[in-house]
Protein backbone atom coordinates (compact mmCIF):
# COMPACT_ATOMS: atom_id res chain seq x y z
CA UNK A 1 0.00 0.00 0.00
CA UNK A 2 2.71 2.63 1.01
CA UNK A 3 4.57 1.63 -2.54
CA UNK A 4 1.40 2.92 -4.49
CA UNK A 5 0.91 5.37 -2.31
CA UNK A 6 4.24 6.85 -3.13
CA UNK A 7 4.11 5.97 -6.79
CA UNK A 8 1.36 8.21 -7.03
CA UNK A 9 2.40 10.78 -4.87
CA UNK A 10 5.42 10.65 -7.64
CA UNK A 11 2.87 10.79 -10.59
CA UNK A 12 1.28 13.52 -9.22
CA UNK A 13 4.19 15.54 -8.60
CA UNK A 14 4.79 14.67 -12.39
CA UNK A 15 1.90 16.38 -13.07
CA UNK A 16 1.50 19.16 -10.79
CA UNK A 17 4.79 20.67 -12.03
CA UNK A 18 4.11 19.94 -16.10
CA UNK A 19 4.57 23.72 -15.92
CA UNK A 20 4.89 26.20 -19.26
CA UNK A 21 7.68 28.08 -20.94
CA UNK A 22 7.50 31.45 -18.69
CA UNK A 23 10.84 32.37 -18.19
CA UNK A 24 11.59 35.81 -20.02
CA UNK A 25 15.73 34.61 -19.73
CA UNK A 26 14.69 31.78 -22.19
CA UNK A 27 15.92 33.50 -25.59
CA UNK A 28 19.11 34.17 -24.38
CA UNK A 29 20.13 30.87 -22.28
CA UNK A 30 18.91 28.94 -25.42
CA UNK A 31 21.31 31.37 -28.02
CA UNK A 32 24.23 30.64 -25.49
CA UNK A 33 23.68 26.66 -25.54
CA UNK A 34 22.64 26.72 -29.43
CA UNK A 35 26.13 28.79 -30.18
CA UNK A 36 28.21 25.70 -28.13
CA UNK A 37 26.50 22.92 -29.56
CA UNK A 38 26.48 24.32 -33.42
CA UNK A 39 29.95 26.19 -33.09
CA UNK A 40 31.77 24.46 -29.49
CA UNK A 41 31.82 28.19 -28.28
CA UNK A 42 30.91 29.26 -24.75
CA UNK A 43 28.97 31.95 -24.32
CA UNK A 44 31.82 33.64 -22.50
CA UNK A 45 31.73 37.29 -24.43
CA UNK A 46 29.08 39.53 -24.56
CA UNK A 47 28.15 39.19 -28.18
CA UNK A 48 24.37 39.89 -28.09
CA UNK A 49 24.06 43.93 -26.83
CA UNK A 50 25.59 46.97 -27.44
CA UNK A 51 25.82 48.47 -24.45
CA UNK A 52 28.64 47.26 -22.70
CA UNK A 53 30.31 45.15 -25.75
CA UNK A 54 33.45 44.06 -24.27
CA UNK A 55 32.33 43.48 -20.70
CA UNK A 56 33.48 40.55 -18.94
CA UNK A 57 30.64 38.46 -16.96
CA UNK A 58 31.25 34.64 -15.40
CA UNK A 59 28.34 33.43 -15.77
CA UNK A 60 28.47 29.62 -15.40
CA UNK A 61 25.37 28.16 -16.48
CA UNK A 62 26.88 26.65 -20.15
CA UNK A 63 25.81 23.33 -18.85
CA UNK A 64 22.17 24.17 -18.53
CA UNK A 65 22.04 26.57 -21.97
CA UNK A 66 23.15 23.04 -23.81
CA UNK A 67 20.70 20.95 -22.00
CA UNK A 68 17.98 23.54 -22.70
CA UNK A 69 19.06 24.53 -26.29
CA UNK A 70 19.41 20.37 -27.31
CA UNK A 71 15.79 19.88 -25.77
CA UNK A 72 13.88 22.79 -27.60
CA UNK A 73 15.34 21.66 -30.63
CA UNK A 74 14.27 18.27 -30.50
CA UNK A 75 10.99 18.74 -28.74
CA UNK A 76 10.53 22.02 -28.19
CA UNK A 77 8.81 23.56 -25.68
CA UNK A 78 6.94 20.99 -24.31
CA UNK A 79 10.26 18.60 -23.90
CA UNK A 80 11.53 21.33 -21.64
CA UNK A 81 7.99 21.01 -19.70
CA UNK A 82 8.34 17.38 -19.45
CA UNK A 83 12.11 17.84 -18.27
CA UNK A 84 11.55 20.23 -15.88
CA UNK A 85 8.34 17.91 -14.34
CA UNK A 86 10.88 15.14 -14.44
CA UNK A 87 12.80 17.77 -12.28
CA UNK A 88 10.93 18.21 -9.75
CA UNK A 89 9.61 14.55 -9.32
CA UNK A 90 13.52 14.24 -8.65
CA UNK A 91 13.01 16.58 -5.71
CA UNK A 92 9.72 14.99 -4.65
CA UNK A 93 11.26 11.46 -4.21
CA UNK A 94 14.47 12.52 -2.52
CA UNK A 95 12.30 15.07 -0.33
CA UNK A 96 10.43 11.77 1.31
CA UNK A 97 14.27 10.52 2.03
CA UNK A 98 14.61 13.51 3.72
CA UNK A 99 11.49 13.30 5.76
CA UNK A 100 11.52 9.25 6.45
CA UNK A 101 7.53 9.51 6.21
CA UNK A 102 5.33 8.93 3.21
CA UNK A 103 2.40 11.07 5.04
CA UNK A 104 4.78 13.64 6.43
CA UNK A 105 6.90 14.14 3.17
CA UNK A 106 3.31 13.64 0.75
CA UNK A 107 1.45 16.68 3.18
CA UNK A 108 4.45 19.03 3.87
CA UNK A 109 6.08 18.68 0.09
CA UNK A 110 2.66 19.97 -1.05
CA UNK A 111 2.91 22.69 1.05
CA UNK A 112 5.95 23.51 0.16
CA UNK A 113 5.25 23.40 -3.52
CA UNK A 114 1.63 25.69 -2.94
CA UNK A 115 3.55 28.52 -1.19
CA UNK A 116 6.41 28.85 -3.42
CA UNK A 117 4.17 28.53 -6.76
CA UNK A 118 4.61 32.34 -7.80
CA UNK A 119 8.13 31.56 -8.62
CA UNK A 120 7.70 28.14 -9.64
CA UNK A 121 5.05 28.46 -11.72
CA UNK A 122 7.71 30.24 -14.66
CA UNK A 123 8.70 26.33 -15.49
CA UNK A 124 12.31 25.03 -15.76
CA UNK A 125 14.67 27.27 -14.91
CA UNK A 126 18.25 26.82 -13.66
CA UNK A 127 16.91 28.09 -10.25
CA UNK A 128 15.41 24.27 -9.81
CA UNK A 129 18.46 22.60 -10.44
CA UNK A 130 20.00 24.53 -7.61
CA UNK A 131 16.42 23.14 -5.20
CA UNK A 132 16.78 19.53 -6.43
CA UNK A 133 20.85 19.96 -5.99
CA UNK A 134 20.49 21.01 -2.35
CA UNK A 135 18.01 18.42 -1.05
CA UNK A 136 20.50 15.68 -2.73
CA UNK A 137 23.41 17.49 -0.72
CA UNK A 138 21.32 17.26 2.17
CA UNK A 139 20.51 13.55 1.79
CA UNK A 140 24.09 12.64 1.30
CA UNK A 141 25.03 14.70 4.69
CA UNK A 142 22.23 12.96 6.03
CA UNK A 143 23.96 9.28 5.15
CA UNK A 144 25.85 7.90 7.65
CA UNK A 145 27.66 5.99 4.77
CA UNK A 146 31.12 7.28 4.40
CA UNK A 147 31.45 6.62 0.43
CA UNK A 148 28.40 8.79 -0.33
CA UNK A 149 30.08 11.27 1.11
CA UNK A 150 32.85 11.61 -1.46
CA UNK A 151 29.77 11.79 -3.73
CA UNK A 152 29.65 15.70 -2.93
CA UNK A 153 32.37 16.95 -5.17
CA UNK A 154 30.80 14.79 -7.89
CA UNK A 155 27.66 16.96 -6.84
CA UNK A 156 29.41 20.34 -6.90
CA UNK A 157 31.16 19.76 -10.20
CA UNK A 158 27.82 19.60 -11.73
CA UNK A 159 26.08 21.95 -9.87
CA UNK A 160 28.44 24.56 -10.55
CA UNK A 161 28.20 24.25 -14.39
CA UNK A 162 24.85 24.48 -14.13
CA UNK A 163 24.07 27.60 -11.78
CA UNK A 164 25.53 30.28 -9.57
CA UNK A 165 23.20 28.99 -6.96
CA UNK A 166 26.33 26.04 -5.99
CA UNK A 167 27.34 28.45 -3.72
CA UNK A 168 24.98 28.06 -1.32
CA UNK A 169 25.30 24.34 -1.00
CA UNK A 170 29.08 25.75 0.10
CA UNK A 171 27.47 27.17 2.97
CA UNK A 172 25.56 24.40 3.72
CA UNK A 173 28.60 22.73 3.80
CA UNK A 174 30.27 24.61 6.24
CA UNK A 175 27.18 24.88 8.26
CA UNK A 176 27.86 20.85 8.49
CA UNK A 177 30.98 21.09 10.73
CA UNK A 178 28.60 21.54 13.65
CA UNK A 179 26.66 18.45 12.68
CA UNK A 180 27.23 15.19 14.85
CA UNK A 181 27.78 12.59 12.46
CA UNK A 182 29.31 9.35 13.98
CA UNK A 183 29.91 7.78 10.71
CA UNK A 184 32.80 10.92 9.92
CA UNK A 185 35.02 12.95 11.87
CA UNK A 186 35.44 17.11 11.56
CA UNK A 187 38.75 16.35 9.64
CA UNK A 188 37.03 14.22 7.29
CA UNK A 189 34.08 16.86 6.88
CA UNK A 190 36.84 19.81 6.26
CA UNK A 191 38.45 17.52 3.57
CA UNK A 192 35.18 17.34 1.94
CA UNK A 193 34.56 20.65 2.13
CA UNK A 194 37.86 21.44 0.65
CA UNK A 195 37.58 19.11 -2.20
CA UNK A 196 34.07 20.10 -2.74
CA UNK A 197 35.17 23.65 -3.16
CA UNK A 198 38.20 22.87 -5.50
CA UNK A 199 36.08 21.23 -7.82
CA UNK A 200 33.61 24.08 -8.15
CA UNK A 201 36.98 26.05 -9.91
CA UNK A 202 36.22 23.26 -12.50
CA UNK A 203 34.41 26.12 -14.59
CA UNK A 204 35.24 28.51 -17.99
CA UNK A 205 35.99 31.28 -15.20
CA UNK A 206 38.06 29.21 -12.34
CA UNK A 207 38.09 31.41 -9.26
CA UNK A 208 36.59 34.46 -10.95
CA UNK A 209 33.09 32.95 -10.66
CA UNK A 210 33.24 34.16 -7.15
CA UNK A 211 33.43 37.64 -8.31
CA UNK A 212 30.65 37.44 -10.21
CA UNK A 213 28.62 35.98 -7.08
CA UNK A 214 30.21 39.49 -5.35
CA UNK A 215 28.77 41.35 -8.01
CA UNK A 216 25.08 39.64 -7.27
CA UNK A 217 25.32 40.46 -3.41
CA UNK A 218 26.70 43.77 -3.65
CA UNK A 219 24.03 45.04 -6.69
CA UNK A 220 20.84 46.44 -5.77
CA UNK A 221 18.67 43.41 -7.62
CA UNK A 222 15.87 44.01 -4.72
CA UNK A 223 15.55 47.55 -6.62
CA UNK A 224 15.44 46.75 -9.85
CA UNK A 225 13.95 43.19 -10.28
CA UNK A 226 10.74 41.22 -9.44
CA UNK A 227 11.75 38.43 -8.35
CA UNK A 228 14.93 40.03 -6.32
CA UNK A 229 12.55 41.74 -4.63
CA UNK A 230 11.10 41.15 -0.48
CA UNK A 231 8.48 38.41 -0.31
CA UNK A 232 5.17 39.67 -0.03
CA UNK A 233 3.58 40.46 3.31
CA UNK A 234 1.76 37.20 3.94
CA UNK A 235 4.94 35.44 3.31
CA UNK A 236 7.06 37.39 5.57
CA UNK A 237 4.68 37.10 8.14
CA UNK A 238 4.77 32.90 7.66
CA UNK A 239 8.64 33.16 6.89
CA UNK A 240 8.70 34.97 10.32
CA UNK A 241 6.21 32.63 12.03
CA UNK A 242 7.89 29.62 10.66
CA UNK A 243 11.48 30.83 11.57
CA UNK A 244 10.28 31.49 15.44
CA UNK A 245 9.09 28.15 16.11
CA UNK A 246 12.07 26.31 14.34
CA UNK A 247 13.97 28.82 17.00
CA UNK A 248 11.57 27.62 20.01
CA UNK A 249 12.26 23.40 18.44
CA UNK A 250 15.58 23.63 17.92
CA UNK A 251 16.47 25.82 20.95
CA UNK A 252 14.41 23.45 23.42
CA UNK A 253 15.89 20.03 22.21
CA UNK A 254 18.96 19.65 23.86
CA UNK A 255 21.76 19.14 22.98
CA UNK A 256 21.34 22.22 20.28
CA UNK A 257 21.94 20.86 17.12
CA UNK A 258 23.83 24.39 15.70
CA UNK A 259 24.02 22.37 11.67
CA UNK A 260 19.82 22.69 12.09
CA UNK A 261 19.84 26.64 13.88
CA UNK A 262 22.42 28.14 11.25
CA UNK A 263 20.21 26.38 8.39
CA UNK A 264 17.15 27.60 9.56
CA UNK A 265 18.80 31.46 10.10
CA UNK A 266 20.71 30.84 6.45
CA UNK A 267 17.39 30.08 4.43
CA UNK A 268 15.77 32.28 6.54
CA UNK A 269 17.48 35.37 5.63
CA UNK A 270 17.99 34.39 2.33
CA UNK A 271 14.19 33.99 1.92
CA UNK A 272 13.32 37.45 3.94
CA UNK A 273 15.83 38.70 1.51
CA UNK A 274 14.64 37.98 -1.89
CA UNK A 275 10.77 36.17 -3.17
CA UNK A 276 13.42 33.96 -5.66
CA UNK A 277 14.40 31.91 -2.68
CA UNK A 278 10.97 30.77 -1.09
CA UNK A 279 11.04 27.13 -2.71
CA UNK A 280 14.40 26.83 -0.53
CA UNK A 281 13.01 27.85 2.41
CA UNK A 282 9.92 25.89 3.01
CA UNK A 283 11.14 22.64 2.67
CA UNK A 284 14.30 23.44 5.02
CA UNK A 285 12.00 24.01 7.68
CA UNK A 286 10.10 21.15 7.44
CA UNK A 287 13.24 19.28 7.17
CA UNK A 288 15.06 20.68 10.20
CA UNK A 289 11.50 20.43 12.19
CA UNK A 290 10.19 16.55 11.24
CA UNK A 291 11.01 14.95 14.62
CA UNK A 292 8.96 17.80 16.36
CA UNK A 293 5.80 16.80 13.89
CA UNK A 294 5.75 13.45 15.78
CA UNK A 295 2.40 13.19 16.42
CA UNK A 296 1.60 14.66 12.44
CA UNK A 297 4.14 11.97 11.49
CA UNK A 298 2.05 9.13 12.20
CA UNK A 299 -1.35 10.53 10.61
CA UNK A 300 -2.90 7.94 12.32
CA UNK A 301 -6.57 9.78 10.88
CA UNK A 302 -5.11 9.43 7.33
CA UNK A 303 -5.49 5.91 5.90
CA UNK A 304 -3.72 4.99 3.11
CA UNK A 305 -6.95 4.20 1.38
CA UNK A 306 -7.51 8.34 2.25
CA UNK A 307 -4.64 9.36 0.94
CA UNK A 308 -4.77 7.38 -2.58
CA UNK A 309 -8.64 8.83 -3.22
CA UNK A 310 -6.95 12.35 -2.40
CA UNK A 311 -3.73 11.63 -4.93
CA UNK A 312 -6.13 10.36 -7.44
CA UNK A 313 -8.56 13.28 -7.76
CA UNK A 314 -5.87 15.63 -7.97
CA UNK A 315 -4.29 13.56 -10.76
CA UNK A 316 -7.68 13.70 -12.62
CA UNK A 317 -8.15 17.58 -11.99
CA UNK A 318 -4.50 17.78 -13.18
CA UNK A 319 -4.87 15.83 -16.44
CA UNK A 320 -8.57 17.52 -16.94
CA UNK A 321 -7.65 20.65 -16.06
CA UNK A 322 -3.96 21.84 -15.85
CA UNK A 323 -2.11 19.97 -18.47
CA UNK A 324 -3.79 21.05 -21.30
CA UNK A 325 -3.25 24.22 -20.40
CA UNK A 326 0.32 23.63 -20.65
CA UNK A 327 0.25 21.61 -23.88
CA UNK A 328 -1.67 24.76 -25.34
CA UNK A 329 0.65 27.68 -23.83
CA UNK A 330 3.62 25.56 -25.30
CA UNK A 331 2.64 24.35 -28.36
CA UNK A 332 0.71 27.78 -29.80
CA UNK A 333 2.84 30.94 -30.64
CA UNK A 334 0.15 33.33 -30.05
CA UNK A 335 -0.56 31.93 -26.35
CA UNK A 336 3.47 32.36 -26.23
CA UNK A 337 3.43 35.46 -27.01
CA UNK A 338 0.30 36.80 -25.66
CA UNK A 339 -0.12 34.82 -22.28
CA UNK A 340 3.32 34.77 -20.57
CA UNK A 341 4.53 36.02 -17.95
CA UNK A 342 4.78 39.33 -20.14
CA UNK A 343 3.59 39.65 -23.39
CA UNK A 344 5.99 40.17 -26.06
CA UNK A 345 6.52 42.04 -29.07
CA UNK A 346 6.17 39.05 -31.72
CA UNK A 347 3.64 40.96 -34.12
CA UNK A 348 6.44 43.94 -34.41
CA UNK A 349 9.02 41.86 -35.15
CA UNK A 350 6.77 39.91 -37.92
CA UNK A 351 5.60 43.05 -39.49
CA UNK A 352 8.78 45.56 -39.62
CA UNK A 353 11.33 43.18 -40.44
CA UNK A 354 13.56 45.89 -41.21
CA UNK A 355 14.31 46.22 -37.75
CA UNK A 356 18.45 45.76 -37.89
CA UNK A 357 21.70 46.85 -36.44
CA UNK A 358 21.21 48.15 -32.16
CA UNK A 359 17.80 48.43 -30.91
CA UNK A 360 17.01 50.17 -27.43
CA UNK A 361 14.44 47.15 -26.23
CA UNK A 362 12.28 47.06 -23.86
CA UNK A 363 14.06 44.94 -20.60
CA UNK A 364 11.47 42.07 -20.16
CA UNK A 365 12.15 41.48 -24.25
CA UNK A 366 15.90 41.14 -24.24
CA UNK A 367 16.20 37.71 -23.85
CA UNK A 368 13.30 37.32 -26.66
CA UNK A 369 15.04 39.58 -29.28
CA UNK A 370 18.24 37.89 -28.60
CA UNK A 371 16.12 34.70 -29.17
CA UNK A 372 14.04 36.08 -32.55
CA UNK A 373 16.47 38.66 -33.49
CA UNK A 374 19.96 36.75 -33.73
CA UNK A 375 21.33 39.42 -36.02
CA UNK A 376 20.52 42.35 -34.01
CA UNK A 377 22.08 44.07 -30.69
CA UNK A 378 20.13 44.49 -28.06
CA UNK A 379 20.52 47.10 -25.34
CA UNK A 380 19.87 45.32 -21.99
CA UNK A 381 18.44 41.69 -21.05
CA UNK A 382 18.19 39.37 -18.05
CA UNK A 383 22.09 38.52 -18.02
CA UNK A 384 23.13 42.10 -17.21
CA UNK A 385 20.93 44.07 -13.84
CA UNK A 386 24.60 42.59 -11.71
CA UNK A 387 26.58 44.13 -14.35
CA UNK A 388 28.07 48.05 -13.92
CA UNK A 389 28.82 50.31 -16.29
CA UNK A 390 32.28 52.72 -15.79
CA UNK A 391 30.28 54.60 -13.61
CA UNK A 392 29.00 52.08 -11.46
CA UNK A 393 25.69 51.69 -12.63
CA UNK A 394 23.61 48.58 -13.52
CA UNK A 395 22.66 48.44 -16.89
CA UNK A 396 18.72 48.22 -16.03
CA UNK A 397 19.15 51.49 -14.15
CA UNK A 398 20.47 53.05 -17.17
CA UNK A 399 17.70 51.53 -18.90
CA UNK A 400 15.63 53.14 -16.81
CA UNK A 401 17.00 56.49 -17.37
CA UNK A 402 16.42 56.42 -20.85
CA UNK A 403 13.05 54.66 -20.64
CA UNK A 404 11.85 57.36 -17.94
CA UNK A 405 13.08 60.11 -20.76
CA UNK A 406 16.05 61.55 -18.02
CA UNK A 407 18.08 63.99 -18.57
CA UNK A 408 20.66 63.06 -21.36
CA UNK A 409 18.88 59.95 -22.48
CA UNK A 410 19.05 60.94 -26.09
CA UNK A 411 22.61 61.36 -25.79
CA UNK A 412 22.92 58.09 -24.57
CA UNK A 413 21.25 56.62 -27.17
CA UNK A 414 23.27 58.41 -29.89
CA UNK A 415 26.47 57.42 -28.14
CA UNK A 416 25.71 54.42 -28.34
CA UNK A 417 25.05 54.30 -32.23
CA UNK A 418 21.03 53.15 -31.55
CA UNK A 419 19.66 52.33 -34.49
CA UNK A 420 16.00 51.50 -33.85
CA UNK A 421 13.74 51.88 -30.36
CA UNK A 422 11.93 49.35 -29.46
CA UNK A 423 9.49 49.89 -26.59
CA UNK A 424 6.20 48.97 -24.55
CA UNK A 425 3.89 51.93 -26.15
CA UNK A 426 2.65 53.70 -23.51
CA UNK A 427 6.12 54.56 -21.90
CA UNK A 428 7.42 58.03 -20.84
CA UNK A 429 9.55 57.37 -23.75
CA UNK A 430 6.88 57.02 -25.99
CA UNK A 431 5.00 59.91 -24.88
CA UNK A 432 7.37 62.38 -25.18
CA UNK A 433 8.15 60.78 -28.95
CA UNK A 434 5.01 60.83 -29.97
CA UNK A 435 5.10 64.82 -29.54
CA UNK A 436 8.60 65.50 -30.46
CA UNK A 437 10.46 62.69 -32.15
CA UNK A 438 11.28 65.08 -35.13
CA UNK A 439 13.31 67.03 -32.62
CA UNK A 440 15.21 64.65 -31.06
CA UNK A 441 15.85 62.46 -34.56
CA UNK A 442 13.28 59.58 -34.25
CA UNK A 443 10.54 58.30 -36.36
CA UNK A 444 7.68 56.35 -35.45
CA UNK A 445 7.96 53.62 -38.02
CA UNK A 446 5.71 50.56 -36.18
CA UNK A 447 2.77 50.97 -33.75
CA UNK A 448 0.42 48.18 -32.09
CA UNK A 449 -1.27 47.59 -29.34
CA UNK A 450 1.71 46.00 -27.34
CA UNK A 451 4.95 47.70 -28.45
CA UNK A 452 6.05 50.85 -30.75
CA UNK A 453 9.62 51.03 -33.32
CA UNK A 454 10.96 54.73 -33.94
CA UNK A 455 13.89 54.76 -36.57
CA UNK A 456 17.16 57.10 -35.36
CA UNK A 457 16.85 59.24 -38.51
CA UNK A 458 20.40 61.39 -37.50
Amino acid sequence: MKKIVVILFLISVLFISFLPVKDTDFGWHYRCGKEFLTAGVLCIKNNFSYFLPSYQSYYTGHLYDTILAFIYDHWGFLGISFVGSIIFTLTALVFIKLINSIKLSFVTYFISFILSYSILSLGFRPQIITYLFLLILLLLLKSKNKRLFFLIPILFLFWVNLHIGFFIGLFVLIFFIFYENKGINRFQKLFIIFISFLTTLINPFGLNVYREILNHLTSPLGQMIAEWVKPSFFHLFLITSFTIIGLIIIIKKKPINLFYLLLLIFFSFLSLSARRNLPLFYPIFFYITQDSFKSLKKLGWIQYEMLISIICSVIIFILIIYVPKTIEFDALWTEYCQKGQIVYPCQAIKKFPQLTGNVFNTYEWGGFLIWQKPNNRVFVDGRMPAWRDENGKSPYQVFLEIIQTQPGWNEKLNRWKTNYILITNGTFLDLLLQKESIKYNWQEVYRDDIAVIYKNIK
